[in-house]
């Protein structure tokens, strides 16, 4: 080789290494670096009317000092648009059906989805009841952002400058349509209907409703948890019978699940004679997280005439609303687990044979509305018209599913509904005692949500809020006919009479998505609860001492056996094999204590076993209705199911209560199996998976192999941005049924955790420089931001950081000092 080539050659990789420097320095400075926010100093804030402290400690979380009311939502939002403006953004997109213009058309599906359900034409209908109190705290929230974004152009997160887009200003409407979103996560039974419509078109109707669990007998309702007594007299597959014979004649003939824990002890039970109150909601694994914390105050001024005095609220917040949803203010403490009543109806319409989007009611025939969606699409030159039709019940949804059903379905929500969310958020951060909060939950809308409660007095309480509609005729769990008013919605179920209590004689209230009341109970309320082996469990455990601590509610919140493992694993361990390597399974089975650890060999075996089982009972004789009735949603944005954990029930309760089934035929070739048989090759498949998947040797079978958590953000999926946006994946812990939840999509090979505790909270209620709290991942949305990532290995760990409340204990621990100032 000559010097000349030599030269060439190291020209060339020199030129290579500083475009790929160049490259290197503009993505991770001008694009990234440069719009972290500015954390100390002063800044100026238009609007103001009086100087703003925001203290932030070393995870970055900001306690907000402020004069008055209007100065205080201001910079709320403010500070919001400083860490999340970004996640906020895409909430807002997500809301409004928008995401496409920024993403292309791999987000069209989202937006049509969106545009169909119409979570922005509902919070128009909102807007326009807003009491002026709650617009004014808004339109001051609102401001915050706005100021926030007209003082950085082009240095707002680096996501907008990565896919050069700006973000427009915030409105009224920009909230209320997330909150929507957030209402309509958490509702599920519209899913459980097409999953219902599905088994109808598969299955004769006694078998059908034969896959229906009941509520296991040994777990508790959380009525009876209170100490009420209450009847357990109702079969859920008696219920579904009647239904879908029901469906079935309407019909014709056929054509070709986010979780939460909390729990609140009295002073009886307590170390420090004060209640205690611990809450962790089990959310999707979102990047940045869902919760942001914040501590408000402001003392005395407010231009409210209903709401005076301070002001003085901890907690975690949605980056995008005002107020703390979940946190304690001077005198109470609350915390939140989804309620999952059925506030979702599906309509079978009767179509016109000529007239187009006309719908028989009655003895007529009603002309429903029709609007047409634009969908901006990036890189595309016209838009997608959507045309959603919008009958009296709701619009129809038949172009976002496939029911297998050829018939038109409306979808009736309770969130279509104008409510006063809002209002009520900050009515509870204000209320100060049992009687204040309420009434404040009084007005608290969708989604329901069971509430625990202890204040300062020592008094504790549980209250079911939210709008939850009556039925005139039929149950809600299987679609009804659209053309006659026999199944309509008649009110709500008057607040009064949802199931609470106060001060229960047990001194004890626990809520783990669990079955709300008795059948005694007189309001159908649903049958999409959790089967409540994550409720029973943390019941076991706070009956164990006499006198419980902080510490103790850290190792419940942070516990993974399974109830649920205790039950079944007995009858798999009781197989007999000639296989060497299922005995090795069947031992790990025997000698196992059911704890979902991350290192458990026993573990996954347990879940391979499992999933097979699944899918050897239920799953080979469901066809399409397969994914939906395991536990599968339809849309990658909402992946809470109603069924989720229902086949696992139900199947517990057919293996242990026969020997031969017609559950355990083999669809494909017909061959009937005894129960041993079933399990037998369920845990030969299994054993043999492990061995391909995991790793041939025993010794180095381990739950957590599997069984991770990874964070992924949007723009982790460029190849080059990957190592900026996300982390992991990391071995975890937990399955769906221990009070450490991470439930994972129920399908093989077991993969990564999609719902987990979003947020865990434990408050010594009154000493409230003690609290303790954890996010999943951390603060900022920044990537660059040492506050991005920080809490990912203590919420792996279950280590917590303290939360401070009294000024002195915020300065002591105060690392950033920003002071937001009225523009001169």
């Amino acid at each position: 080789m000559t010097l000349a080539t030599i030269l060439t050659v190291l020209i060339v990789l020199f030129v290579a290494v500083a475009l790929f420097g160049a490259v290197f320095l503009y993505v991770y400075w001008w694009l990234i670096q440069r719009a972290l926010p500015d954390l100390s100093g002063k800044l100026p804030l238009d609007g103001l009317t009086a100087p703003v402290e925001v203290l932030r400690d070393e995870r970055g979380i900001p306690h907000i000092y402020a004069q008055n009311q209007a100065d205080l939502f201001r910079a709320q939002g403010f500070v919001h648009a400083q860490d999340r403006l970004w996640q906020m953004e895409q909430n807002r997109r997500i809301a409004s059906g928008r995401l496409s213009e920024f993403f292309g058309v791999a987000a069209l599906e989202v937006d049509r989805f969106s545009r169909i359900v119409g979570f922005r034409r509902a919070a128009e209908a909102e807007v326009a009841t807003l009491e002026p109190e709650i617009v004014a705290v808004l339109e001051q929230y609102v401001a915050g952002i706005n100021g926030y974004i007209a003082s950085r152009p082009g240095r707002l997160a680096p996501e907008f400058n990565l896919l050069r887009r700006q973000p427009e200003p915030w409105t009224l409407l920009d909230v209320l349509a997330f909150s929507k979103v957030m209402g309509w996560s958490l509702s599920v039974n519209w899913e459980s209907e097409l999953v219902r419509l599905q088994l109808a078109n598969q299955l004769d109707p006694v078998l059908a409703a034969d896959l229906e669990p009941d509520y296991p007998p040994q777990n508790p309702a959380i009525s009876e948890a209170l100490g009420e007594k209450s009847l357990r007299l109702v079969s859920t597959a008696g219920l579904l019978l009647s239904q879908y014979e029901q469906l079935q004649k309407w019909l014709g003939p056929a054509g070709p699940n986010q979780g939460s824990n909390n729990w609140v002890v009295g002073p009886k039970a307590s170390n420090s004679g004060r209640a205690i109150l611990c809450n962790d909601p089990h959310l999707s694994l979102t990047m940045p997280g869902v919760w942001y914390e914040n501590h408000l105050h402001y003392a005395g001024r407010t231009n409210s005439p209903t709401y005076t005095g301070d002001f003085h609220v901890s907690g975690v917040t949605f980056a995008g609303a005002p107020g703390v949803v979940i946190g304690h203010n001077e005198r109470i403490a609350w915390g939140v687990t989804n309620a999952f009543p059925d506030v979702q109806d599906l309509y079978i319409e009767r179509a016109h044979p000529q007239r187009a989007n006309h719908f028989a009611y009655g003895d007529g025939w009603e002309e429903a509305r029709v609007i047409e969606e634009a969908i901006v699409v990036r890189r595309q030159t016209k838009p997608h018209i959507e045309r959603v039709v919008i009958t009296r019940h709701g619009p129809l949804i038949d172009r976002l599913v496939t029911s297998g059903a050829g018939v038109p379905l409306a979808l009736r929500w309770q969130g279509h509904q104008p409510g006063r969310l809002i209002h009520a958020i900050l009515g509870i951060n204000r209320a100060q005692n049992w009687q204040e909060f309420d009434a404040a939950l009084a007005d608290w809308s969708v989604p329901a949500q069971n509430f625990v409660y202890a204040d300062v007095e020592g008094n504790i309480g549980y209250r079911l809020a939210g709008d939850i509609p009556i039925r005139r005729a039929g149950l809600g769990l299987v679609p009804a006919p659209g053309w006659t008013d026999e199944y309509e919605w008649e009110g709500l179920i008057p607040h009064a009479e949802l199931p609470h209590v106060y001060n229960p004689p047990s001194g004890l209230i626990v809520t783990a998505n669990n079955k709300l009341t008795g059948d005694d109970y007189p309001h159908f309320l649903g049958v999409e609860y959790f089967p409540g082996w994550r409720a029973r469990r943390i019941e076991e455990l706070l009956r164990e001492k006499r006198r419980l601590t902080l510490k103790d509610m850290e190792q419940i919140q942070l516990d993974t056996t399974s109830l649920y493992a205790a039950e079944l694993t007995p009858i798999l361990a009781a197989h007999q094999s000639s296989d060497p390597y299922v005995n090795i399974g069947v031992n790990l089975l025997r000698n196992w204590s059911h704890t979902m650890q991350a290192e458990s060999a026993a573990a996954l075996v347990f879940h391979y076993t499992l999933l097979h089982l699944l899918d050897m009972t239920f799953g080979d004789k469901l066809g399409p209705a397969k994914r939906g009735f395991l536990g599968g949603t339809l849309s990658p944005l909402f992946i809470i199911s109603g069924f989720l954990h229902r086949a696992e029930s139900r199947l517990l309760e057919i293996l242990r209560e026969n020997e031969e089934s017609v559950w355990y035929t083999d669809a494909k070739t017909g061959r009937r199996r005894s129960r041993d048989e079933l399990i037998g090759e369920a845990l030969l498949l299994s054993v043999r998976r492990i061995r391909k998947e995991v790793n041939p040797t025993p010794r180095q079978w381990a739950w957590g192999r599997m069984h991770q958590i990874r964070y992924a953000h949007p723009m982790g999926s460029v190849l080059l941005l990957a190592g900026f946006f996300n982390r992991g994946p990391y071995p975890l812990g937990g399955d769906g049924t221990t009070p450490n939840q991470t439930s994972y999509a129920p399908e093989l090979p077991p993969g990564l955790a999609q719902i987990v505790a979003s947020y865990r909270q434990i408050y010594d209620v009154g000493d409230w420089d003690a609290a303790r709290t954890i996010t999943t991942s951390g603060q900022s949305g920044h990537p660059l931001s040492r506050n991005y990532a920080d809490q990912i290995p203590m919420w792996l760990e279950g280590v917590y950081h303290p939360m401070p409340w009294s000024r002195e204990a915020v300065e002591e621990i105060a690392v950033h000092r920003l002071r937001l100032g009225p523009v001169a």
